[in-house]
């Protein structure tokens, strides 16, 4: 859900036509199907298709300039990977230090939940992206 939205919400600022998106899970099972509620939520709420998403592990082989995860789990995992690329919890990046949960197993209002959440953080990476303002974590 994050990708699409960060990548639907960068398409209208024209300075970041060139900026690259993906996702990827320290958990992931590589090739995995969206879950059926998070296609749904995003179909209904945001006109966004994600069936054809497919999930992939974060490795160390990965190449970003910046990664951003949506929980403090997830943030120190990532870490643990030792990648090449700076790693920041998504809701530290843009200075509410609120973490995302994972929806995984739950109903589908917290599928929504999520997503409106996520849509509302990822403006607010957006507008820094735009302007300028990327922040560099400590490792």
């Amino acid at each position: 859900m994050a990708e699409a939205l960060l990548r639907h919400v960068a398409k209208s600022r024209p300075a970041l036509e060139t900026l690259v998106v993906g996702s990827a899970g320290t958990i992931a099972l590589s090739g995995n199907l969206p879950c059926a509620d998070a296609v749904d939520v995003m179909r209904r709420q945001f006109e966004l298709e994600i069936a054809a998403h497919r999930a992939r592990p974060l490795t160390r082989r990965l190449r970003a300039d910046l990664v951003l995860a949506l929980d403090r789990e997830t943030e120190r995992e990532a870490r643990a990977l030792k990648l090449r690329a700076p790693v920041e919890m998504l809701g530290d990046h843009v200075g509410t230090g609120e973490e995302v949960e994972d929806p995984y197993g739950r109903s589908p209002r917290h599928y929504r939940d999520v997503a409106h959440q996520l849509k509302r953080l990822v403006e607010l990476v957006v507008a820094r992206l735009d302007t300028g303002i990327v922040s560099t974590p400590e490792r």
